[in-house]
């Protein structure tokens, strides 16, 4: 890559970066909590002006992220989460395992894309995905204890309370993909 092309990436991701950190937060708002102008901030949100390194470091100090991040040279907000642990995580050996030779392999091993799996879990639906399947177990684990010694007419209820409860987690998994992959609009 020439300077000319590198310069153009870094001004790029940094623009990119630099629109992500502002949100939903006004002109006025932003520019209050970097301590710069409105102008000045503009200017960066604009693409039209690339901070010097002091302004770098006061914007990555001021919003908690890192410079690399700021400039695209990591994909990571704050450098110290590059290196969260599986066991900080909570994952299993094995998922850890799965995931580092995913991420690791030319192969993409047993369909496992990191970025797939990373989409996945930042997708707005996820935490309710994952909550609605926590309900549907503990209400299968209330059910097998409700069923010991319960007559044969309230295997019928119970059956039919889990068959609702398994359709709560298929919508919210339907939610979930219908956010990633929208289907086309056969209306059109």
């Amino acid at each position: 890559m020439h300077k000319d092309e590198n310069n153009s990436a870094i001004f790029a991701a940094f623009h990119k970066s630099f629109r992500a950190l502002q949100g939903e937060m006004s002109l006025a708002d932003f520019a209050k909590k970097l301590g710069m102008s409105q102008a000045l901030v503009r200017t960066y949100l604009e693409g039209t002006r690339f901070p010097d390194f002091q302004a770098l470091q006061k914007i990555s100090g001021l919003c908690g992220v890192s410079v690399d991040w700021l400039l695209g040279r990591s994909a990571f907000r704050v450098e110290e989460n590059a290196n969260i642990t599986a066991k900080e995580m909570g994952l299993s050996e094995d998922a850890a395992l799965l995931l580092q030779n995913a991420h690791n392999s030319d192969k993409q091993e047993e369909g496992l894309y990191p970025q797939l799996v990373s989409s996945i879990i930042e997708n707005k639906h996820f935490t309710r995905f994952i909550m609605q399947i926590r309900f549907y177990k503990s209400r299968i684990e209330e059910i097998e204890q409700n069923l010991k010694g319960a007559p044969p007419s309230m295997r019928d209820f119970y059956s039919y309370r889990l068959k609702a409860e398994r359709a709560a987690v298929i919508d919210v998994l339907s939610d979930l993909l219908n956010d990633m992959v929208p289907p086309p609009d056969f209306k059109k």
